[in-house]
């Protein structure tokens, strides 16, 4: 009997305290997104030119918070309404919590990953100087991703009605491999664009300040809970996983979100600096670059009156 309180407590454990630190998390994001928004919207209005980009960061932010709010929910029912004993507590949060309840949560767990990996893509796509085939690969596996995404919603539905069912395949699992291939690539090809473009001459990125652009700008911290949270997933059993799964749910949002903050900001490199050059390994799109090319729209770090301002006050030409 004692063996059995003990496992059931092991259970318990995990859920409450995974719960508090989603909690916390999400604590810390809400203040980075609204200074993020105030910046968008007051200090230097993006929003006007990439309003894809400031839906998709509320976006993420309302999935991320109703992530938090279902496993609040998961809790309280468990808790409150079915918290007898230890024993039944446990039970309820192992098997016992409505179809709703894990629709939700699931459902804003996939959208919010494949909206990240969006926003990865786009950075990816404005450092390479718009160039789609570097970007590819990722959107390649971010569709095929979509696709599994919805599969593994349905599949949710299906063991929910019918736990003895067997749907062959963990799309959860297939999923969230397409999601890590998409972060990794795309974090890959933004360190290496970032690496190549500082050995151009310039001195604006040397020692930690090159450090943490390499880590913003690539979202290397969200690749790196992707990779300890899979196996975890891929565990057939393991109440851990609990606290991977609680600190992606809230990443997914605090990575791509910390990439418009430097943006928003102007603590990124202006668009002009990350055109190609003969010292720089770039992809061939074919076409013929412009002799004057038009502001990008896409995470533009500065505007092109900042860029005349600087030139002024500067009288050295930048080293190509």
């Amino acid at each position: 009997m004692s063996n059995s309180t003990d496992s059931l407590a092991f259970v318990r454990g995990p859920f409450l305290q995974g719960t508090f630190l989603q909690l916390y998390m999400n604590g810390l994001y809400t203040g980075l997104f609204f200074l993020t928004l105030y910046g968008m919207v007051f200090k230097r209005p993006i929003y006007r030119t990439t309003p894809g980009l400031f839906v998709a960061l509320i976006m993420m932010y309302i999935l991320s918070t109703v992530h938090v709010i279902g496993d609040w929910i998961q809790m309280k029912l468990a808790v409150v309404d079915n918290g007898a004993t230890g024993e039944s507590v446990a039970i309820y949060l192992l098997e016992g919590f409505p179809l709703w309840l894990a629709v939700m949560c699931t459902v804003a767990f996939v959208l919010n990953t494949l909206i990240a990996d969006l926003v990865l893509i786009w950075r990816c796509w404005t450092l390479w100087d718009h160039n789609w085939i570097a970007v590819t690969l990722p959107i390649l596996c971010t569709l095929t991703g979509a696709a599994l995404g919805g599969k593994y919603i349905q599949a949710t539905i299906l063991i929910y009605n019918n736990p003895r069912s067997n749907p062959g395949t963990n799309f959860g699992i297939s999923y969230m491999s397409l999601s890590l291939g998409t972060t990794c690539v795309c974090t890959i090809l933004i360190i290496y664009r970032i690496m190549m473009m500082s050995n151009r001459g310039t001195r604006r990125a040397r020692g930690y300040t090159r450090v943490i652009e390499m880590m913003v700008e690539s979202a290397l911290l969200y690749s790196v809970t992707l990779v300890v949270f899979l196996p975890y997933l891929i565990a057939d059993f393991d109440v851990n996983k609990v606290y991977p799964s609680v600190v992606v749910a809230q990443m997914t949002g605090i990575a791509p979100t910390l990439i418009v903050a430097r943006v928003t900001f102007g603590l990124a490199r202006p668009q002009k600096s990350w055109k190609g050059s003969m010292s720089t390994p770039r992809f061939r799109s074919g076409g013929a670059p412009s002799a004057n090319p038009e502001p990008s729209f896409a995470l533009t770090g500065l505007s092109n009156d900042l860029h005349r301002h600087a030139s002024d006050i500067d009288s050295k030409p930048e080293p190509c």
